[in-house]
């Protein structure tokens, strides 16, 4: 048997497929599907690096025992040249297992990981397509919450996994500056007068505000009812109100993207409401429907009077009393699906009509950020999606399901596949954290959800604030070597891998209850986990001699034929890593490389423990330490995806 370095790695699963399913069909003539070869690790490690148990599914139809058939086609596949495979082994009750050529798989693996860098893991799948994601999304009217840390966190991962996926990626946040919300602080501050206090953050005094104005419409019907009036006179523009309303959302946006930069969240265009209406998004996709037959006018009816597009056919919405979705009210009013629609379609690029753009700031990463504005320029660089999606929580799924629907009953069936709602759960709080960050808590209660209306929930930087209080804290004590500027910003460093991995590492069908303790846990499942193995590495790096560390090159370097287990773990584990990213990237699941991730730490952990690296073995002592480097460079490259900063120390 010859070994051919002429696979990737983290291809040898499927290439073992093709090989039992060459091997089962000279064998015995039949035709399988790569899904009906399955091969995984063995249930018992002692078998081999893989096995599978094809020949137990077949002995049924063959009426043969799977021994027999096992011990045939592991001979089909010894007869062939089979790579990064030293020997082939058949077990009870008729398992044919796979053993590594790992000398030959060590240094395939290494080459492409030291020579990739950065790049290792990336894949061309989305090459030549574009990926729109809408994240964030904060209504400008108070300061952001803990929930919608989880949104942008989630959203920022996403659009890593597509950059590593090859696309290209714009990132839209967009800005209801013009609904209910905003008008309810412009009433605050137009009608009764409230005054910022030049004291306290502006976002922070329009939490305040917005509580104390929907404690009072409860009271004064007088009073909600200037809301409407604010919302008119926002749509309407060019007055008094609509321009405090602006300047107002502008700058309590302006509080919410300091926020996200500190957790390392940037953005590629604003867009807001207000240029939807003063562009005349829906009016012009209005009438372009209508031409195309997409909506219906209704003469009778619960809809009389209204232009709907028809959803009664569809199973989603058949067993409605009303399915049909009113687009256009019968007093000439649009409705917010009206609005999403239109904005949908501006984002495919099929609206046929577009924003005006200029520069809206420099972001801590160097890139600008760009505005949809009414007095900008011309471009083509936004929008044009081949795929869009909207990350938006799970209370939003009617909305979002419309949505898709309608733009495929009107006819964009392409656009509709390819509009993607990203809906997940949201975020509450543990007793103990919430007791922490001052919520009042009941002694009966384990977890505390939030009510922006009723004040009630935990402002995103008054969280981000706490755990670097508390990571800054524990890195002082650990190295009071560092100077305060140091230590601040390891603790910051921490404190973003905390965050950001809880907020993605659950499934997004579940309820984050955060938690401040086992968020911040360098043992188990969390960002500081991820990073210490990270450090542990590269102190490993620091402690090797300048002759060690020359040494480290492929060029020159013998690769031992036997490795210790927690080598072998280790190279089958970093090796994973492409395959995770087209996984993740496929399902668009941030939580499967969140997954992937912490076994990547869990696999470096257990090499560490039982593996020395700086020993007196001048050859083993240089292998390990390229295995050491190789590991720093695939952990780095999955942290960045998830957006997690990578210290060499802890």
């Amino acid at each position: 048997m010859t070994g051919i370095s002429a696979l990737n790695p983290w291809e040898i699963d499927e290439y073992l497929k093709d090989r039992l399913r060459a091997a089962i069909t000279a064998v015995y003539g039949r035709e399988l599907t790569a899904d009906a070869v399955p091969v995984a690790p063995p249930p018992d490690p002692a078998f081999g690096d893989l096995s599978s148990p094809v020949c137990l599914r077949m002995a049924k139809e063959l009426r043969q025992a799977p021994m027999v058939i096992a011990a045939k086609v592991a001979e089909e596949l010894r007869a062939g040249d089979m790579v990064l495979v030293r020997d082939i082994t058949v077990t009870p009750p008729g398992y044919i297992n796979f053993v590594f050529d790992f000398s030959r798989y060590a240094a395939d693996l290494l080459k492409v990981i030291i020579a990739g860098k950065d790049a290792f893991g990336q894949n061309t799948a989305g090459r030549g397509r574009k990926f729109v994601i809408e994240h964030t999304n904060i209504n400008p009217n108070k300061a952001a919450h803990i929930g919608h840390v989880r949104n942008a966190c989630l959203g920022d991962t996403l659009a890593r996994l597509a950059a590593a996926g090859g696309y290209e990626v714009e990132i839209q946040n967009y800005i209801d500056d013009t609904g209910t919300a905003v008008a309810d602080v412009v009433v605050g501050l137009h009608y009764l007068g409230r005054q910022p206090n030049p004291e306290q953050r502006f976002d922070y005094f329009c939490w305040d505000l917005y509580t104390e104005v929907n404690n009072l419409y409860e009271r004064d019907a007088s009073l909600k009812a200037k809301q409407g009036e604010v919302l008119h006179l926002i749509e309407q523009g060019d007055n008094a109100v609509a321009v405090l309303a602006k300047e107002t959302a502008k700058k309590i946006v302006d509080c919410h993207l300091e926020t996200m930069w500190r957790l390392g969240v940037f953005y590629k265009v604003l867009t807001w409401e207000s240029d939807i209406i003063h562009f005349g998004f829906w009016r012009y996709a209005f009438e372009k429907l209508k031409e195309q037959g997409g909506i219906t006018y209704e003469t009778s009816g619960p809809n009389q009077g209204c232009w709907v597009v028809k959803l009664g056919d569809t199973e989603e919405f058949s067993q409605l009393e009303n399915p049909d979705k009113v687009l256009l009210r019968s007093n000439g009013t649009a409705t917010y699906t009206a609005k999403d629609i239109a904005y949908q379609m501006w984002k495919f690029g099929v609206l046929g009509k577009d924003f005006l753009y200029a520069p809206y700031c420099r972001q801590p990463n160097g890139e600008t950020i760009w505005t949809s504005t009414l007095e900008g320029a011309q471009s083509t660089d936004f929008g044009r999606a081949d795929v869009v999606v909207n990350v938006i929580d799970i209370r939003q799924k009617y909305l979002q399901d419309v949505l898709r629907l309608s733009l495929h009953k009107l006819g964009y069936e392409q656009e509709a596949a390819n509009s993607i709602h990203f809906g997940y759960e949201v975020v509450a709080l543990s007793a103990a954290a919430a007791r922490e960050l001052g919520v009042e808590i009941d002694d009966d209660r384990e977890v505390y959800a939030m009510a922006g209306r009723k004040g009630i929930g935990v402002k995103a930087d008054d969280l981000v604030a706490m755990i670097i209080g508390k990571t800054t804290e524990e890195v002082a004590k650990r190295h009071p070597e560092m100077s305060p500027a140091e230590q601040a910003d390891l603790g910051r460093q921490i404190a973003v891998g905390a965050v950001r991995y809880y907020m993605v590492r659950y499934n997004i069908n579940s309820v984050i209850v955060f938690d401040f303790a086992e968020a911040l846990s360098l043992q188990g499942n969390t960002g500081p986990y991820l990073q210490y193995a990270h450090a542990r590495a590269a102190n490993i790096r620091r402690k090797a001699d300048a002759a060690d560390l020359s040494g480290v090159s492929l060029s020159d370097l013998s690769f031992p034929a036997a490795l210790a287990d927690g080598e072998k773990s280790l190279l089958k584990k970093m090796a994973e890593f492409p395959v995770a990213v087209q996984k993740a990237t496929k399902a668009l699941a941030p939580s499967l490389l969140a997954d992937y991730a912490y076994s990547l730490a869990t696999a470096f952990m257990g090499f560490y423990e039982s593996v020395p690296v700086l020993i007196e073995d001048a050859a083993v002592r240089r292998f390990r330490l390229l295995l050491v480097e190789a590991f720093i460079q695939v952990m780095q490259n999955t942290l960045n995806i998830l957006g997690i900063p990578a210290p060499d120390r802890m």
